[in-house]
């Protein structure tokens, strides 16, 4: 298996998140250039990467799985709306540690956007299926 996998693994990236929010916090204070926020959006940035890399077993398995379920229109909806998902919420939240709210919550709009596009053939077939139920 890979990913982590124990305890240890996740007291290691907590103490790296406390450790790099110190660091952060001493270079705002001595920071006269701004370089903080730069560093910043570098630190967010390998935690996302982090994440990814944490959700590896979670992907192998979907692929190993991926015979079964691709055939099925539903599942590849779900699975595509589910990486939309975390994709926008990671670059969201690398912007919002940027500085940047305001365009963080722009790009939450814009994944909801396409999250709702994405389930258009899944709501097609739903008022299709109502209509036949209802003789329509």
């Amino acid at each position: 298996m890979t990913g982590f996998e124990s305890f240890g693994d996740v007291l290691q990236i907590c103490g790296g998140a406390i450790l790099a929010a110190v660091c952060l916090t001493v270079l705002r204070g001595l920071d006269k250039s701004s370089i903080s926020s730069a560093v910043s959006v570098c630190i967010g940035t390998v935690f996302a990467m982090t994440a990814l890399y944490a959700a590896k077993p979670i992907l192998q398995a979907v692929r190993s799985y991926g015979n079964l379920y691709f055939d099925n229109p539903h599942m590849e909806l779900l699975l595509r709306a589910m990486a939309i998902g975390i994709l926008v919420q990671l670059t969201a939240d690398t912007v919002r540690d940027a500085g940047e709210g305001l365009l963080a919550d722009r790009v939450e709009t814009v994944g909801r956007a396409v999250l709702l596009c994405v389930g258009i053939p899944l709501y097609q077939e739903m008022l299709s299926l109502a209509g036949t139920l209802l003789g329509m």
